[in-house]
């Protein structure tokens, strides 16, 4: 499997949990050259354990909570495992795995949803690249695969949350839900965080209930909260000065240092110029901390509408009002200012805009 899924093991913060003490004796058969496996805990940053290969087998046993989430790490590969005591033995080179039967649907779940990853990673490494490029023929190519990665990461999105709905009966949401909170808006969150389900309560759960909770302070149906802060100029402005004053606004929480908010940019770009003559408004808030990267990436990516930032990074004010934990993120606001949706990306900004406008 990917690189990101050890990535997103490492991200997720420190985790207490009580839990009884069970073994776990994992083995596996690895690819020659490999000479380390490394063992990682999602409620652990460093290494939990490891072991030498030898004759391109390995053996990690020790112990850890019931039902913790283990990440075997080979060369940047990884597999998930939960630590339900059951021994498991894993075959890199035929991706098969002899365990529990939750571990092995837990791998042929993840198998099926990283089946596009390479693809994926290629498109935005092309489009970074086309965003670089200040010509007509840049921008049109940045245009058109901002498209394309948009529609292959709806579906992976799709998928996954496919995916979880289909194991509400188990502990495979546990897996994946501290990541996917991130992609998902407050109602789909909150559908796949039902208190009676078998995972509501697991370690790994906790992200995703904090996500759930930030998402709370800027659900549809709350108004608006004002902001002040600088524009480019250096002059305070507020929130409340366009908000509330009779037409649709969005408010787009980005920084010019994160990539996805750039991949993302073209299709808020174009929804803009669509609708701003019926009155539409972008406002810009920046969760960046150098100024001149700010304003350079404000130009370089054509954003027309009104931008403001306090400059203080993740300490920024929209941290704390809108309960921001990840960009991109964006409130859509009616003509009283009150919020119609969250997080719109890609192709959902425009169906929306399109519900409004007619269009």
């Amino acid at each position: 499997m990917k690189k990101a899924l050890t990535v997103a093991a490492l991200a997720l913060a420190a985790l207490s949990a009580t839990a009884q003490e069970t073994a776990y004796k994992i083995t596996g058969t690895v690819p020659e050259g490999v000479k380390k496996v490394y063992l990682y805990a999602l409620a652990e940053r460093a290494a939990i354990d490891s072991a030498t290969v030898t004759d391109g087998k390995y053996v990690l046993d020790g112990t850890r909570p019931k039902d913790d989430i283990l990440v075997v790490d080979i060369d940047n590969s990884a597999i998930m495992l939960f630590n339900d005591g059951t021994p498991v033995d894993f075959d890199m080179a035929t991706n098969t795995l002899d365990g529990s039967e939750l571990n092995k649907k837990l791998l042929e779940c993840h198998t099926y949803l990283s089946r596009n990853s390479a693809e994926l990673d290629s498109l935005f490494m092309e489009f970074d690249k086309a965003m670089k490029d200040p010509s007509e023929a840049g921008k049109a190519k940045a245009e058109e695969l901002s498209a394309k990665f948009d529609a292959m990461r709806r579906q992976a999105l799709a998928e996954e949350i496919a995916v979880v709905k289909e194991n509400k009966d188990n502990l495979i949401p546990a897996a994946m839900l501290g990541q996917l909170c991130y992609s998902l808006d407050y109602d789909q969150l909150k559908e796949l965080l039902p208190e009676t389900a078998p995972y509501y309560n697991h370690p790994a759960v906790a992200r995703a209930k904090a996500q759930l909770a930030s998402l709370e302070k800027r659900r549809p149906g709350l108004p608006f909260t004002d902001l002040t802060m600088n524009d480019t100029e250096g002059k305070p402005r507020k929130l409340s000065e366009w908000c509330g004053k009779g037409n649709y606004v969005l408010v787009d929480f980005w920084a010019s240092w994160c990539g996805p908010c750039r991949q993302e940019m073209p299709n808020v770009v174009a929804n803009y110029k669509k609708y701003h003559g019926k009155g539409f408004e972008v406002i810009g808030v920046s969760f960046d901390n150098n100024a001149e990267a700010w304003k350079a990436a404000i130009k370089q990516i054509g954003m027309e509408w009104p931008n403001i930032s306090d400059l203080k990074a993740w300490q920024s004010a929209a941290v704390t009002v809108y309960g921001i934990k990840a960009i991109p993120a964006n409130i859509l606001l009616d003509g009283e200012g009150k919020i119609v949706a969250t997080d719109l990306r890609g192709g959902a900004l425009g169906e929306k805009l399109k519900e409004v406008y007619g269009f």
